[in-house]
């Protein structure tokens, strides 16, 4: 619900929502790979997309893992996790000032996963990431918050202070004597 408000896909029923007009945001989810043009090869795609010479376009490909073999191949004949890469190789392209990611490392393997969190570390703009992958969050080092009971929390310290402070709730619910 709160990437959908952030996305302008829902409206607040109470409260509103506050953005500059100007702010450009790229999302990328598990799905994005499915809107990729079936007859182009991926290198074919930015380059059109982009206007990308096409050393320019296999480099960003080649950024994100994509296996040089795969820049000419058709996308309709690409796998989940190589559509993926080239979706996320555009949406770095496109320049937006705030990354969603929401689960990015469904379809990536370890190798991408890892290139993956590099480019995050290395983004100059805003970026939300909603992921349950431990390698990931702690790969780039970013703050963590939970969304829980419809409130947004800062968590103090790292994912293992986290992952400590869930543990002891879970105790203390397991070990609960009005637990029957």
């Amino acid at each position: 619900t709160f990437l959908k408000l952030l996305l302008s896909e829902l409206t607040p029923t109470t409260g509103e929502v506050r953005k500059n007009h100007r702010l450009k945001i790229g999302r990328y989810d598990q799905h994005s790979g499915e809107h990729l043009t079936a007859e182009e090869s991926p290198s074919e795609y930015l380059m059109r997309l982009f206007n990308l010479p096409y050393e320019k376009a296999r480099k960003s490909l080649g950024t994100f893992g994509l296996a040089s073999h795969a820049h000419t191949i058709k996308n309709k004949d690409l796998s989940g996790g190589q559509k993926a890469r080239v979706a996320l190789a555009e949406l770095c392209l496109s320049s937006p000032d705030v990354l969603i990611l929401d689960e990015p490392t469904n379809n990536l393997d370890i190798e991408s996963i890892d290139a993956l969190a590099e480019a995050i570390s290395e983004y100059r703009g805003g970026v939300i990431i909603v992921s349950h992958d431990e390698r990931l969050i702690r790969d780039t080092g970013c703050g963590l918050w939970v969304i829980e009971d419809q409130t947004i929390n800062e968590i103090d310290g790292d994912f293992d202070d986290y992952r400590k402070e869930l543990l002891d709730e879970l105790g203390e619910v397991i070990n609960s004597p009005s637990i029957s």
